[in-house]
């Protein structure tokens, strides 16, 4: 794979991040391709193709009052992989959502995504989507 083409790849998904037209990132993903977001969450899984990514990972994302704004930086890319730094705030039911050190890594084959991750910071989207609460210990105060 060469590194021009993964380029073009990360192009379209930041480009279509920033349109908030996510129907088309997830359309290239692979037949056999992956999307991941890590963590935990109820959001948190493995998801197949783009009908997995809108059947299962889109209605869990309905918190939001608004989606998140994400901008991108420091773009890394070697041959079929690269790496996104990111930074996002929206707002979810439950509160702000605001991630600003987070990451996208990517794998590339064919014409399309063979993986992507989510790289991000689980507690802002339980408490900002899904209202978790944390508490502090006392002797942490």
């Amino acid at each position: 794979m060469s590194e021009e083409k993964t380029r073009e790849l990360v192009d379209f998904f930041i480009e279509n991040v920033r349109a908030q037209t996510y129907e088309n990132v997830y359309g290239r993903l692979n037949p056999d391709g992956r999307f991941i977001m890590i963590g935990k969450t109820p959001a948190s899984g493995i998801f197949f193709n783009r009908e997995d990514v809108f059947n299962r990972l889109a209605p869990l994302l309905a918190n939001y009052k608004t989606r998140p704004t994400i901008e991108f930086s420091n773009v890394l890319v070697d041959g079929d992989q690269a790496f996104l730094r990111a930074a996002g705030k929206g707002e979810g039911i439950f509160g702000v959502y605001e991630q600003p050190y987070y990451g996208y890594y990517f794998r590339v084959e064919g014409d399309g995504y063979a993986e992507i991750i989510e790289y991000l910071d689980t507690v802002q989207l339980e408490v900002a989507l899904f209202g978790t609460k944390m508490t502090r210990r006392p002797e942490y105060e």
